[in-house]
């Protein structure tokens, strides 16, 4: 397919989304035949163009992979060990409690991600910050686990606490706060200079305002105990920096993130963080006001990036529909 006619194939699979939502900025970036492009796409003229302008997005839970690919670089680096106890690193807990790193990676620490009792209780104790989106709090977090000393069942459970914490700790087994972390062991060797979770003062003007379903301006996200599940920002450039780290198969501390864990569906299983279905690997991100999709082939070299400042709603057209459809294109090209 030549690059007119993929350009055209993108801009049909966007428009429907593109044409709904007045303030949009879609940012996307395709990693295909040894060559990687972006494109904008915005509500009021939905025609593509080149991005030349690097916007600044949150990209939700797509931290979650940047987590556990310091995580991979450790291991690689012989600093950690995926089955090392969380107590080795939690004072409160016993050296030998039974989850691991890896549970925490892969969601199965058995720590609830979602839980009706918690949040109704937690509608009555204004008195315990806790991070958006997690129902625990870093103390909460650690009073669970040494209150649940048995040996979690590999049961699948989303959480971003549990990946917060991971982060926590793996930040303070390099003696640092969890962005330095991150800026040290990717965003520094891969000069990924627009990824952070404080927005420099002299990038602020290309941060974009994020929009909720219905179109309302929606404030900056802010986490302090658990960055790791959701508090980075980035461009498309940085995020294609990154992806291309992940396919290029160069790296075994990243290659060792995208191995199966867990099976958790019929064709998807877990890996350290990531999704993997059908030979895709991926992960999406949603915050207040932005939504955003990463996805990629490794044996054909093929990924997509997909950034929006608006948040997506559960059955609509949305970032990750657009990336999945992408990938097919491409896939299939």
């Amino acid at each position: 397919m030549d690059s007119d006619t993929l350009q055209q194939e993108i801009f049909r699979i966007v428009q429907p989304y593109v044409k709904l939502r007045k303030h949009l900025l879609l940012s996307i970036g395709i990693v295909y035949k040894n060559q990687s492009t972006t494109l904008l796409y915005t509500g009021s003229d939905t025609s593509f163009k080149e991005e030349d302008k690097p916007f600044i997005y949150e990209i939700g839970s797509i931290s979650k992979v940047f987590t556990t690919t310091v995580l991979g670089e450790m291991i690689q680096k012989d600093l950690l060990s995926k089955g090392d106890s969380i107590g080795r690193y939690i004072p409160k807990l016993s050296d030998n409690h039974p989850v691991t790193l890896s549970h925490l990676a892969n969601h199965t620490s058995g720590i609830p991600g979602i839980g009706l009792w918690k949040s109704i209780t937690n509608l009555f104790d204004s008195k315990t910050p806790r991070d958006p989106y997690c129902l625990f709090s870093l103390g909460e977090v650690i009073d669970y686990f040494y209150k649940h000393r048995k040996e979690p069942k590999l049961k699948f459970r989303y959480s971003n606490a549990g990946m917060g914490l991971l982060g926590h700790i793996l930040a303070m087994k390099l003696n640092t706060d969890y962005e330095t972390a991150i800026k040290k062991i990717i965003t520094d060797p891969l000069h990924m200079e627009d990824t952070f979770i404080l927005v420099p003062s002299e990038k602020k003007q290309r941060v974009l305002q994020g929009h909720d379903v219905k179109g309302r301006e929606q404030q900056p996200l802010h986490m302090s105990d658990f960055m790791g599940a959701g508090a980075l920002r980035s461009t498309v450039d940085d995020m294609l920096k990154f992806m291309k780290a992940h396919i290029s198969g160069e790296n075994k501390g990243y290659q060792l993130t995208q191995k199966a864990t867990l099976k958790i569906a019929k064709n998807m299983n877990v890996g350290l963080g990531w999704f993997l279905e059908d030979e895709i690997v991926w992960h999406n991100g949603s915050t207040q006001g932005f939504s955003s999709f990463l996805g990629f082939d490794p044996a054909q070299q093929i990924g997509v990036i997909v950034l929006s400042n608006y948040r997506s709603r559960l059955f609509a057209t949305n970032p990750n529909q657009i990336g999945t459809d992408i990938l097919k294109l491409l896939r299939t090209s």
